[in-house]
């Protein structure tokens, strides 16, 4: 069994890749926990080890757990929150994504606004200057 974490990293930030180290050796951990107490197999186990990262990211990310702080949970990506925000965004749900999120209104719009992709209270048409079938007549076929 491998023995090595990150157990007390120290009250200083870690950097990146750090985090990303992190993440991998809890899966890592996880993995062969589920493998040896449950007899998983190991493509199963990973996707289980995955899963549960994943929402410990969500509740305890930026965490250390544990009666002294051995376990570091890092926080959950950035770029992966900031994606799913874009995703989520239309241009008309901002109160609902924010809410979803646990962010403020300018976090919403500095986010939405780096994909280039949303506008505030623009849908996302092909035609950018729609015109009504008044204003051109019936269409010809």
């Amino acid at each position: 069994m491998n023995t090595t974490h990150l157990i007390n990293p120290g009250p200083r930030a870690i950097t990146p890749g750090q985090a990303d180290d992190a993440v991998m050796q809890l899966e890592q951990d996880f993995v062969e926990i589920a493998r040896e107490e449950l007899g998983m197999h190991e493509v199963p186990a990973q996707e289980l080890a995955s899963a549960l990262v994943r929402g410990m990211r969500k509740r305890y990310g930026g965490m250390r757990l544990g009666g002294r702080g051995h376990i570091y949970v890092p926080a959950p990506s950035k770029s992966e929150r900031d994606e799913a925000i874009r995703q989520a965004y239309n241009g008309t749900n901002g109160p609902e994504v924010r809410k979803a999120h646990g962010i403020s209104r300018t976090t919403l719009f500095r986010i939405v606004s780096k994909s280039g992709a949303a506008r505030i209270g623009v849908c996302g048409t092909a035609d950018p200057s729609p015109v009504s079938p008044h204003e051109v007549g019936p269409e010809k076929s």
